[in-house]
């Protein structure tokens, strides 16, 4: 009978053991989970941080879509003006909505490239010098904004549609450290003066 009881205690001695290396390692493990989860979060902070460090034109560039805004803000010689404090508002038209400019305009682009007074002007009827996020421009149904090169822009809004002039807001609030952008399907022209 002591010899039985011997081998239990030995048994329950080995399985003690046993389960204490598997905690051993199932602690380490967890250890190490851990320190992978917090190197995962640092890292997601870290690229949130970067895209706020990206201006206007960085976070436009990234859209891929917008590339001819882009080039018309070069050949304008104003392109610099957007790296800047801010804080700016920019209706950004598609590339599809410059080639449809274009193509009504009856000119290519390095004709309307070429003219780099009408593309200022063309440009600044674009921005608006202060942060407009999508929740501000839904509530101003009705009313304008004072763009860039000084003519008004009127705001209407119907429901979920939101028009600047006679673009439609297609995608919103693209944030960057100075400013907003919020993408149009049309090519905004100024008023005459």
């Amino acid at each position: 009978m002591k010899s039985r009881f011997a081998l239990l205690i030995a048994l329950v001695g080995l399985l003690i053991v046993a389960c204490g290396e598997d905690a051993a390692t199932t602690t380490a493990e967890v250890m190490d989970d851990t320190a992978t989860t917090a190197a995962m979060m640092d890292d997601t902070a870290t690229t949130a941080a970067e895209m706020m460090d990206e201006d206007v034109l960085a976070v436009a560039a990234a859209e891929g879509d917008l590339d001819t805004f882009l080039g018309a803000l070069e050949a304008a010689g104003i392109m610099e003006d957007f790296h800047g404090e801010g804080p700016f508002t920019l209706f950004v038209p598609t590339d599809d909505a410059f080639s449809a400019y274009l193509d009504e305009a009856g000119m290519s682009q390095e004709e309307v490239f070429a003219g780099a007074e009408m593309l200022q002007s063309v440009l600044g009827y674009h921005v608006v010098r202060m942060m407009e996020d999508s929740a501000m421009v839904m509530g101003m149904d009705g009313q304008t904004l004072t763009t860039l090169n000084g003519a008004p822009l009127d705001v209407t809004v119907d429901g979920e549609t939101v028009m600047v002039g006679d673009a439609t807001i297609v995608r919103y609030d693209l944030s960057a450290s100075n400013g907003v952008i919020h993408v149009i399907d049309t090519v905004l022209i100024p008023p005459e003066t």
